[in-house]
This record gives C-alpha cells, structure tokens and sequence, in this order.
C-alpha cells in the first residue's frame, strides 16, 4: 500500500489553495478533496506543507514563523477507510509535532541572539530530515499493524503535549 507526503518549503502563493492549519480538530473525509485514484484497497495522500518565513533586519534578531499546513484540494482518499483517515491524522500530527520542535530550535537561537539565517535553514534542514525519517517509519502502520498505531498515537500526542507551548495559537 502506497502512502505519500509531501513536504515543501515556503509557500509564496495560496491561491486556489484551501489550506488548513493545524489544529486539535480532527481531519474528516470531507477535506481531502482531490479526485482519489481508483484503487482496490485504501489508499490516500496527504498534502502538509511544512515550512517557515523570515524577515531579517541588518543586525537585528530575526522575525520567524513556521507553519504546517493541510492541503485539501492536493490530498485525496480513495474510500471511506477508518484505519486511512487514522493514519493522515498520524502523519499531521507528526509534522506538528515536528513544526514545534523546529519553533523551540529557532527561539533557543534567538535567545542566543543568533542573526544569521544560515544557522537557522541549517537547524530546520536538521529537524526536516529527522521528520522524513520518523514519517517513513510509521508508513503503513495503521492498515498493517493496528495496534501498533495506538502506541505510535499516544507517544505523538504525549509529544505534542511537551511542545504545547510553542504551539501556535488562534
């Protein structure tokens, strides 16, 4: 069973786009709106974006922001599955939980007065890597192995406990 995600830098047009930032509600079917592939067995494609902007002054700190984003009319399901729609909320979990890491990374260099934005592409490039990894090692894990899925949720959501703090807030 084949899962994809996609993981882009700064986004410089939203148009046509029906984005969804993260949040504690919960995807549904309804926002995975690009025509699926016809398919014999569950399959999906979840469209984040993960990224980040900043806005840098001759030796001033920084202004930073990084964002994860759904991309509805980019993702798709191919049928009403349950153990599909759990795990493209798995995988938005994760690259949430990956978009705190990299805020806590980037205010520790603020604080550090850190200017150069070199430093902070070199700590999100880290952590990105990081995430296309953990991401390719939960591949599949709801469909295949369910319970397995419920010890990969309760640690991410445990983890998205501990960044709760840089969380963004609406």
């Amino acid at each position: 069973m084949k899962y994809f995600f996609l993981l882009l830098l700064p986004i410089f047009s939203l148009n046509a786009q029906s984005y969804v930032d993260w949040s504690n509600t919960k995807l549904t079917y309804e926002n995975f709106k690009k025509k699926p592939l016809q398919t014999k067995t569950p399959q999906g494609e979840l469209d984040s974006r993960l990224g980040w902007q900043i806005a840098e002054a001759d030796g001033e700190l920084p202004e930073l922001y990084v964002y994860n984003r759904f991309d509805e009319n980019n993702s798709w399901i191919s049928m009403k599955h349950d153990e599909i729609l759990k795990n493209m909320q798995l995988q938005f979990d994760l690259s949430e939980l990956y978009a705190r890491k990299i805020r806590k990374e980037f205010e520790d260099l603020k604080k550090k007065k850190e200017i150069k934005k070199e430093i902070y592409k070199a700590k999100f490039n880290n952590l990105q890597k990081n995430f296309e990894k953990r991401l390719n090692s939960i591949a599949n894990v709801t469909v295949n192995q369910p319970s397995f899925y419920k010890i990969l949720n309760n640690e991410i959501q445990d983890s998205l406990n501990l960044y709760k703090s840089y969380e963004i807030k609406k």
